[in-house]
């Protein structure tokens, strides 16, 4: 159905006349040509009146003050995405990955300090976003990122992100990764 109505518009629009006719099983056709029994068909395409008014573009709105009062740039967010907080991360051998966001970018000049345990550990530049710490062991940890300039000043900071490593030991029954004994065999 959804093609004839389109076969019919496009000959309409194109200026051919159509046609129609019933078959001997009572099948209604429609053709560009004529055939025996057909009738002509009227197809009456209006044109709009009017050109559509063009969509309204929304304006974006005005970003936020990124200035603080002194001229320095002020950063909206800082945030750890990963890991994330309550976390509880298996088996790292001491290696973790951190993700990291800050908005706007880091600027030319600042930098970007880890504090795992509050003490630094890592200082990423503009466009660094992740790093990798060694020698994070099994235990509880608070990590924090913190955006400073050149001079040391502490532009803006996460919030801390506390996460637990656990090592899974074979000396330990409850291990995950332990199978359990075979059965012993019925006497």
């Amino acid at each position: 159905m959804i093609q004839l109505c389109l076969l019919m518009a496009t000959l309409a629009l194109a200026g051919a006349q159509v046609y129609q006719w019933v078959d001997t099983n009572g099948q209604r056709h429609f053709s560009d040509t004529p055939q025996p029994g057909w009738e002509p068909v009227e197809i009456s395409v209006s044109r709009p009146s009017s050109t559509p008014a063009p969509l309204a573009v929304p304006q974006p709105a005005r970003p936020p003050e990124r200035e603080s009062g002194d001229g320095s740039l002020r950063y909206e967010a800082v945030a750890i995405r990963s890991p994330a907080q309550g976390e509880t991360l298996w088996n790292i051998e001491g290696q973790l990955s951190v993700a990291t966001e800050v908005t706007p970018p880091l600027q030319q000049g600042h930098f970007l300090f880890l504090y795992l345990d509050d003490q630094p550990v890592a200082r990423l530049g503009p466009g660094d976003t992740v790093a990798r710490l060694s020698g994070v062991w099994r235990g509880e940890h608070t990590l924090r990122a913190q955006v400073l300039d050149a001079q040391g000043q502490s532009l803006a900071q996460s919030p801390p992100v506390r996460f637990v490593v656990q090592q899974t030991s074979i000396a330990n029954p409850q291990n995950p990764q332990q199978t359990a004994p075979a059965p012993a065999p019925a006497p």
